[in-house]
């Protein structure tokens, strides 16, 4: 069990370099997708994190209650990510960015809890 509480968070800290890589990238080494697609992409790191990160807390037995707390930082993380962006080439804060990953995190966490509280439980091992 101990090997699986570690992977968990070897996913998770993967998961972040990632996010934290592509963030950092100028506009013209990312591809380019028509707005609202772009929204598609904010929201799939923003729920994988949120995912990642409630089902390496539930392995660590934390309470339910505690994963809100995980929101939480992760609506605070997403507005320092966009802030981030500001500094790198071509790149900007977008308030309806954050929005999104927002709301991708919650789901994140919200689909991990419900997945948690199911029979698919030993899945998420």
């Amino acid at each position: 069990m101990m090997q699986e509480k570690n992977r968990a968070w070897v996913a998770v800290a993967l998961w972040l370099v990632l996010q934290v890589t592509i963030t950092s990238l100028p506009a013209r080494d990312l591809p380019s997708f028509p707005h609202p697609w772009d929204y598609l992409g904010h929201f799939t790191l923003y729920f994988g994190l949120g995912f990642l990160i409630a089902r390496a807390g539930w392995l660590r037995g934390w309470p339910v209650r505690r994963l809100w707390w995980v929101v939480a930082a992760l609506v605070v993380w997403g507005g320092l990510d966009e802030l981030h962006q500001m500094w790198m080439p071509n790149r900007d804060a977008d308030i309806p960015d954050w929005i999104i990953d927002s709301c991708a995190a919650s789901v994140g966490v919200l689909a991990a809890v419900l997945i948690i509280r199911s029979r698919l439980a030993k899945w998420l091992r």
